[in-house]
């Protein structure tokens, strides 16, 4: 046998080793769970880093979560995979196509810590008590009527919950599509929460993620 058909049958091998290693490899399971389904997944997850804005908001393993406008999956599958096996994360939105797809994305994942709900405009129907803190992001300024939305909602969660709104800024002073700051906190403080803190590590993407608590005087 001569040399370069050796050398062939060396690279074949090393290339079927290499392709098996990586259909059992451990981690390649949760790297398609977390994979971006589009090209705007991907686009988005890029200016709003899913590790860290779930760092930021505090989501680890065990936790009760929901995400309200969770469309099909984009954080869901991020925060099921996060919170584990000993968690479960409530994916609630207006759209039953969404959450359709949504239910066979968790399906070919075999994700079985999430549950679909299809809210109402003004009533996210999430379950009462139950939650440790509520998510939204890039959606809130799609919402109707935020404010009732959100005082239906803050029946969900528990005493000491939190809600985190990831929500883009206004890009100028004429632009009246999204909230300031201090609109968002009015909003919020009249739908019954209190603002702790705005993290702000996403401004150069044009967004602030605002974290509430429950105000216990309403």
């Amino acid at each position: 046998m001569c040399k370069n058909n050796i050398i062939i049958i060396i690279i074949i091998i090393l290339f079927v080793f290499l392709f098996f290693s990586a259909a059992v490899y451990p981690g390649q399971e949760q790297e398609g769970v977390l994979a971006p389904e589009n090209f705007n997944e991907a686009r988005l997850n890029r200016l709003q880093p899913p590790d860290k804005v779930m760092d930021v908001i505090g989501i680890v393993q065990g936790m009760t979560v929901a995400e309200i406008g969770a469309g099909r999956g984009r954080y869901v599958v991020q925060l099921a995979v996060r919170v584990g096996e000993s968690g479960k994360v409530y994916a609630e939105d207006i759209d039953s196509a969404a959450l359709r797809h949504l239910e066979q994305r968790c399906k070919r994942w075999g994700l079985k810590n999430i549950e679909t709900i299809l809210g109402d405009v003004t009533d996210p129907r999430l379950p009462e008590g139950e939650l440790d803190l509520i998510f939204v992001i890039s959606s809130y300024h799609h919402f109707d009527d935020p404010v009732e939305l959100m005082r239906n909602a803050r029946s969900a969660l528990k005493s000491d919950g939190k809600l985190a709104i990831g929500e883009w800024l206004p890009r100028d002073e004429k632009d009246s599509g999204y909230n300031t700051p201090e609109e968002m906190e009015a909003q919020m403080n009249a739908a019954g929460y209190k603002l702790e803190r705005i993290e702000t590590f996403l401004e150069k993407n044009n967004m602030y993620i605002y974290i509430f608590s429950i105000d216990g005087s309403q």
